[in-house]
């Protein structure tokens, strides 16, 4: 069940085998991010655990057009998602907008929720537990936790092993999550999971790339830093919008790198599973939130969110804290909030589509999501050739040993030197078509069947 994701390479590291199953399964450090291992031999207790497992992993896909009609929601953008508005905004507050990864919207949101007691705990992500080197989830409950949580982590990390944690927490939850571990959350609500069931609101970043755990220590082995050195603090997204990579290791000394100069990590460290899903937007979330890049914010600095919120309680609470002059947000078409982002929703909607092909061409399970593009340009077809191309060149051993070799001021601007290039070159290619690029649905009976029979047992 489980073990066919993982040896496929399926596996988003999402966490739910384990949360589902502590006793019997955990995650292990690997090449291929954090992968779950077995603990113990198997019993025919853990059966029922196992299965549950199986039917709401991400790796095997996720049946989109089900579980928004079962959320109530009509999806009239495949490129966006459901949706009730589009914002771009900030918090008001500088703390919390200086220590987010771009508005603090969500750290905001957050405050709220548990502030007004509409939830008791929020389960976020953090950088430095247990270790400065490492992120884990962890169950926030007041102001200074959640605020704790604040940034980014571009580490794949497991996120619902954390579910049996939740047994000794009382009230109602909120969780953030990236797309896949948000799949899972509602695949297990929809399953009538009763610790899923206790979620009153799910939210997240969007989501484009994210690396594997070794890319930090690439970056500090490039800076001739030797991994016997300890890291006593790690921040994804330091300083001002749109922050910087920042590494202080024992002894006092501290390593920076720009956003757009530490990125030429990823295609030596990009993880599997963000090149195959094609949810950019966190698009099953109440509230997503991504960095609004545009001329204008850019300009103007300071961080500024393009938030799409998805469920009228993530409108109602965004318009309650506006009012109040907590947060200030301004609404915009759905034109601009693509335009933000037209070449990671390009590697998404397209992109992902074009990979999975590729794979079960070569006699590799595919997972399936439950709708595809109509139709893919031939140009496309060759600009995926170039990316496809460049991560597998990435993560051989000797050009991860080459790369450490160059300095970062070299190495970064040479990253982004390319990256601004290829942007521009592949732009007409990867945007033509997108906007209004068509989508056929298929139904997905059996997956849905599995989780509808789930549901079943937990009402008897």
């Amino acid at each position: 069940m489980v073990a066919r994701t993982v040896s496929t390479g399926n596996c988003t590291h999402c966490g739910a085998c384990a949360g589902l199953n502590p006793a019997l399964i955990g995650f292990s450090a690997s090449g291929r991010g954090p992968l779950p291992t077995r603990l113990r031999d198997f019993q025919p207790s853990d059966q029922f655990g196992l299965a549950l497992a199986d039917a709401v992993c991400p790796g095997r896909g996720v049946p989109f057009s089900e579980l928004f009609q079962w959320l109530g929601r009509e999806c009239h953008s495949r490129l966006m998602g459901p949706y009730a508005k589009l914002f771009t905004g900030h918090a008001t507050d500088p703390a919390i907008r200086l220590q987010a990864a771009s508005g603090g919207i969500l750290s905001r949101v957050l405050i709220e929720l548990v502030e007004s007691g509409r939830v008791s705990a929020a389960v976020l992500i953090r950088q430095g537990v247990p270790s400065p080197e490492h992120a884990s989830p962890v169950i926030a409950q007041t102001r200074d936790e959640i605020l704790a949580s604040a940034q980014s982590v571009y580490a794949v990390t497991p996120m619902l092993d954390v579910l049996p944690q939740l047994d000794g927490v009382q009230g109602r939850l909120a969780f953030v999550g990236l797309p896949d571990q948000v799949a899972a959350m509602r695949m297990l609500q929809a399953a009538g999971h009763p610790t899923a069931l206790r979620f009153d609101f799910i939210a997240g970043p969007y989501t484009g790339t994210n690396m594997y755990h070794g890319a930090v220590r690439a970056f500090l082995r490039a800076q001739g830093v030797k991994d016997s050195v300890p890291i006593e603090s790690l921040k994804w997204r330091a300083g001002e919008w749109p922050g910087y990579l920042e590494v202080r290791t024992a002894g006092g000394a501290t390593y920076r790198a720009e956003k757009f100069y530490y990125n030429y990590l990823i295609p030596f460290y990009v993880s599997l599973a963000c090149q195959l899903t094609p949810d950019f937007s966190n698009e099953l979330t109440d509230l997503s939130v991504g960095d609004a890049w545009s001329p204008h914010f850019e300009k103007m600095r300071g961080g500024h969110s393009v938030i799409a919120a998805r469920s009228p309680l993530a409108v109602e609470i965004l318009e309650s804290l506006a009012a109040r002059g907590e947060i200030r947000i301004d609404p915009i078409e759905e034109e601009t909030a693509l335009a933000m982002h037209g070449h990671m929703l390009d590697f998404k909607k397209r992109g992902s589509f074009i990979r999975i092909r590729r794979r079960a061409s070569r006699g590799i399970p595919a997972p399936d999501f439950g709708y595809f593009p109509a139709a893919i340009p031939l140009s496309r077809l060759a600009v995926e050739t170039v990316i496809s191309g460049s991560f597998a060149l990435g993560r051989s051993g000797w050009a991860r040993r080459a790369v450490e070799m160059l300095p970062l001021a070299f190495a970064g601007r040479l990253f982004n030197l390319l990256r601004k290039t290829w942007k521009g070159m592949s732009k007409p290619t990867k945007r033509k078509g997108l906007a209004s690029a068509a989508f056929i649905s298929k139904s997905s009976p059996e997956r849905w069947g599995e989780l509808m029979a789930f549901r079943e047992k937990a009402r008897r």
